[in-house]
């Protein structure tokens, strides 16, 4: 597909503003249909579908030095893969038992922490630049995973905790659309200022 990580990142991250926002309206109340329930599960699934074909979504754009990302890409895949899954029978009714709904906040802190330790491949920008964004969206995963996790250990279904731990995904995404790993050239003063 000849993508490049910066679009991989703001394809997955516009996905996940979407479903954050349907999301949150859904958990305040502002709509009230039953599908955007599915959303996540879709949304996981195809997360961890996408990671595992990283190398191949890439193809020639894939960066120098990227197997030891790849293999942290296809990880952070499966742990969202299988908590998709997991979402997906418990929405049909299949699991029942409380544990299962702790399936998704582990994933969501293992993603965050392949974001906290992922190796920064060779680009244009700062490799500092590369790290803090990197670093705030494992804080925003984690957060995310924290709040589900809470929501889940009081049985908050409706309320607060189920409308808030959306915002940190919703940051998630935000931080995704907004990644960077080309920098343009700088000349003496930026235009404008």
């Amino acid at each position: 597909m000849e993508l490049t990580s910066e679009q991989v990142h703001w394809i997955g991250g516009a996905a996940f503003v979407a479903v954050a926002l349907l999301s949150l309206a859904q958990a305040v109340g502002l709509l009230t249909t039953r599908w955007i329930s599915w959303l996540l599960p879709i949304l996981l699934i195809g997360y961890g579908i996408e990671s595992g074909a990283d190398w191949w979504i890439h193809g020639e754009a894939r960066p120098a030095n990227y197997l030891v990302q790849a293999l942290q890409h296809v990880a952070q895949g499966s742990a969202m893969l299988i908590a998709g899954v997991v979402e997906v029978l418990l929405l049909r009714g299949r699991l029942r038992a409380p544990g299962w709904s702790y399936v998704l906040p582990v994933a969501l802190l293992l993603v965050g922490v392949g974001f906290w330790v992922h190796q920064q491949h060779t680009a244009s920008v700062d490799p500092m630049v590369m790290m803090l964004q990197h670093r705030a969206i494992a804080i925003s995963l984690t957060v995310a995973a924290l709040g589900r996790a809470a929501a889940s250990a009081l049985s908050a279904r409706t309320g607060v905790l189920e409308a808030g731990w959306w915002l940190p995904l919703l940051i998630f995404g935000l931080l995704m659309l907004t990644y960077t790993e080309t920098s343009l050239p700088m000349s003496g003063s930026m235009p404008g200022h």
